[in-house]
């Protein structure tokens, strides 16, 4: 029989519960009146931590409570003057982008990361304990460090509570969440209150990576784990609600208890991520939220004027050009780059099959998975079932299409803002399970010893050359039939649906049906990808699945646009020539991709296929005309 401690589960339902409110209430309040995710939530949070840390190296010899309370204040106020250069910056250009203002947050989340890799390491910092001490409870232990949490997250909900009823500032933002539009003819000045919302939730940000600093370690990748955790909070308790962030606060805090106490804290992901997925399949806006506000999410923005996009004929003419110089790229490279060629296809197949995705069901952050399930699906039919290469590509593509139809019948009853972060959840929970169950999938070691193809009309894909060629041609021969299917009337008509996806179910078309499928059908050239991902490297491990890779892809699609496949190309290209010429400072490969992304959403919101496509169309071109034309004319200015 288990010894559960009643009130050790209490205190840690209140510690737990308090730094996800705290956390996640400055996250609901920034979507509730600007009507966007800021993914860099997490790195504010993050910053807070390093603030500690610096006044504690800088301020040697004075007492720690008294360190601790200046960087309660100190740490917030910089952060807050943060959050206001980024609204001004990035959120207040994308105002009528909200979209593109969440990928630009995006990459600032991974400048502002690579930012604190130069300047503080990648090695966690421990910090001292800032209040000493502890106290039983019935049983149970509250540490004097947590009871500060508490107290500080309780203090700061009383004072944001005071601040959005009893004063007129709080009243304007409230109005502004509630109808924007209204505001303004009531005479609010929406930019004021758009900073004023940043810096509360930016502090709040920062106040939570102070108050946990010394709980938890501080790292240049602590935003991240806390993003996750903020995203589910919000999902759950629905976008933009406050009372909905804190109800989902308390049902966490209280699950993770539970779980911690009974010893499952490691499946603390999965667990959570599979509630979240139940409340969404009930509740598609979680628990008290609101509708997102409306945007296409097949593309970052809308313009298409003055554009001009290649014919089909230009466009096979182009596609011929380029596999005949991939063709004769092994002879010319050599044996690095060579391996440099074949990651490139692969991840073109990956960007080409995610721009399937979002053009036609959504933006997602699981497509990393399936790559991730395909390489695994390779790796255990062919250590355990011994079956031959050729056999399991397709079938690692239908295992990632069967996962990515469980994941999509909950998630696609959502919408925009939900779908992404859901989507990122779920991502993140299944590699959780590559590396908690370790007796099927091998833990964090992975699966190694994997062997490559067998050989195949004589050719042997040892020889990498060989093996350049043959993810030439899955790259090729997936193209087609995304290409295929892009153009056929299925393809047209989840397009179409994708542009009002209300109107198309009142014209009797099954969007639900539809996503499902395009969905599906992204995921399954994503695990033909995986195959081949796991045939090269010869071993699969989670740590090869990361979020940084999901988020090349995402920049490929945004920086080269993702009208054509030719844009996911473009920007994949561009990507890996970044990340060659830094190859010797692969520290700073991260806050070029996070530049380069920002730079695209501001300025070349089309992405370079866009530009390219504008300089086209403006480009002067001499049209022929009957002589009568010219002679009228001529005949008109005289």
């Amino acid at each position: 029989m288990l010894d559960i401690n009643v009130m050790q589960i209490v205190i840690n339902f209140l510690s737990l519960s308090a730094f996800y409110g705290l956390f996640a209430v400055g996250l609901a309040l920034i979507f509730g009146v600007m009507k966007v995710v800021n993914f860099a939530h997490g790195e504010f949070f993050m910053l807070g931590g390093y603030a500690l840390w610096l006044l504690l190296a800088a301020m040697p010899g004075v007492p720690l409570w008294l360190v601790f309370l200046i960087a309660l204040v100190a740490g917030p106020l910089a952060v807050a003057v943060l959050g206001m250069l980024v609204e001004r910056l990035i959120f207040e250009p994308t105002s009528d982008n909200v979209f593109g203002g969440f990928i630009a947050s995006l990459g600032l989340s991974y400048v502002l990361q690579a930012v604190a890799v130069l300047c503080f390491g990648v090695v966690s910092k421990s910090l001292p304990v800032m209040v000493p001490g502890q106290i039983q409870i019935g049983g149970g232990t509250l540490t004097y460090q947590r009871l500060v949490v508490i107290l500080g997250a309780v203090a700061m909900m009383v004072a944001l509570y005071y601040f959005l009823y009893r004063t007129r500032s709080g009243r304007a933002v409230r109005a502004a969440s509630q109808n924007r539009d209204a505001a303004l003819l009531q005479g609010i000045d929406l930019r004021r209150v758009g900073l004023m919302t940043m810096a509360i939730g930016a502090a709040m940000a920062a106040v939570s990576g102070v108050l946990m600093g010394s709980v938890i370690n501080v790292s240049p990748y602590m935003g991240l784990e806390a993003i996750w955790k903020a995203f589910i909070v919000v999902i759950v308790g629905g976008l933009g609600s406050i009372p909905g962030a804190i109800v989902a606060a308390l049902l966490f805090g209280l699950i993770d208890s539970i779980a911690t106490t009974l010893g499952y804290g490691q499946y603390v992901v999965i667990i959570d991520t599979v509630i979240m997925l139940v409340v969404l399949a009930f509740f598609p806006r979680g628990l008290l939220g609101r509708e997102a506000p409306p945007l296409d999410q097949g593309q970052v923005a809308a313009d298409d004027a003055g554009q001009v996009r290649p014919s089909r004929a230009m466009a096979g003419v182009l596609a011929l050009a380029g596999a005949a110089l991939l063709a004769g790229y092994p002879l010319l490279a050599s044996p690095y780059y060579i391996g440099v060629g074949i990651l490139f296809l692969i991840n073109l197949i990956l960007v080409i099959s995610y721009r399937t995705v979002i053009t036609m069901g959504g933006w997602s952050f699981a497509h990393i998975t399936m790559l991730a399930i395909g390489a695994y699906a390779t790796g255990m039919l062919q250590s355990r079932l011994g079956l031959s290469f050729w056999a399991i590509l397709p079938l690692s593509g239908l295992v990632a299409a069967v996962v990515a139809v469980a994941i999509a019948v909950p998630v696609m009853r959502t919408r925009q803002f939900y779908f992404f972060l859901s989507t990122f959840a779920a991502g993140e929970a299944i590699r959780q399970c590559f590396i908690q169950f370790r007796g099927v999938f091998g833990g964090i070691e992975g699966i190694p010893f994997l062997s490559p193809p067998e050989d195949l009309f004589g050719l042997s894909f040892m020889d990498t050359t060989n093996y350049f060629y043959l993810a030439l041609v899955v790259c090729v021969v997936s193209g087609c039939l995304l290409y295929l299917f892009d153009i056929s009337r299925t393809g047209r008509t989840i397009r179409a649906m994708s542009e009002n996806e209300n109107l198309s179910g009142a014209i009797g078309l099954d969007a639900f049906s539809l996503k499902i499928l395009a969905f599906a059908l992204g995921a399954f050239f994503a695990g033909c990808a995986g195959s081949l991902f796991a045939g090269y490297n010869g071993f699969v491990a989670p740590t090869d699945f990361t979020t940084q890779f999901m988020f090349k892809i995402i920049a490929a699609v945004v920086i080269g646009g993702n009208r054509s496949f030719w844009g996911p190309i473009l920007g994949l290209l561009v990507l890996t020539l970044i990340e060659e010429l830094l190859i010797d400072a692969n520290q700073l490969i991260p806050l070029f991709w996070g530049l380069t992304i920002i730079f695209t959403v501001l300025f070349i919101p089309a992405g370079l296929e866009g530009l390219v496509s504008r300089c086209l169309a403006r480009r002067p071109l001499r049209k022929w005309r009957p002589i009568s034309d010219r002679r009228d004319r001529d005949a008109t200015r005289a």
